[in-house]
């Protein structure tokens, strides 16, 4: 995915969130499961934060040409861990929050140039470079995106 694409990508989920923001201001919706044996909104919405903040310091920096990142943590660890934050903090403050942590990140990314944004480094064994590294993060927020849609429709 091209660098602008990410950098508007990211400008629509401060969008999306700021309107679920709005619209769940009042509710105790943001903290119902989606599905049953899914997690709630509120979740969600932390999760993705919580990722955006380990990204931006833990990953961004040592997206360099060659670099060998580790592999993700315990992804399930991780989760639980953010999604626990979600049960003691109400929704307009997730949300605050995760559109904080978003714009961090987006402005990071504004700063990379196209050689930066193009450089192979490695997760493990497997290529990577920013543009999908950050393109399959626009794919994981849509999936999101589209279980809380089909939850509030």
């Amino acid at each position: 995915m091209e660098q602008q694409q990410v950098l508007e990508a990211f400008g629509d989920y401060e969008v999306y969130l700021e309107s679920l923001q709005k619209t769940l201001s009042e509710s105790d919706d943001a903290h119902k499961p989606v599905a049953d044996g899914k997690w709630s909104i509120a979740q969600m919405i932390m999760h993705l934060a919580e990722w955006d903040r380990f990204i931006r310091i833990e990953r961004l920096p040592h997206m360099t040409e060659g670099a060998h990142l580790e592999p993700l943590p315990e992804v399930d660890e991780f989760n639980r861990r953010a999604i626990g934050k979600a049960e003691t903090m109400d929704f307009p403050a997730i949300a605050t929050s995760a559109i904080e942590e978003r714009r961090l990140l987006k402005d990071r990314l504004a700063a990379v140039t196209l050689s930066q944004w193009d450089a192979v480094f490695y997760v493990g064994d497997q290529p990577m470079t920013m543009g999908r590294y950050f393109g399959d993060l626009t794919k994981h927020d849509a999936h999101h995106f589209k279980q809380i849609d089909t939850f509030l429709t």
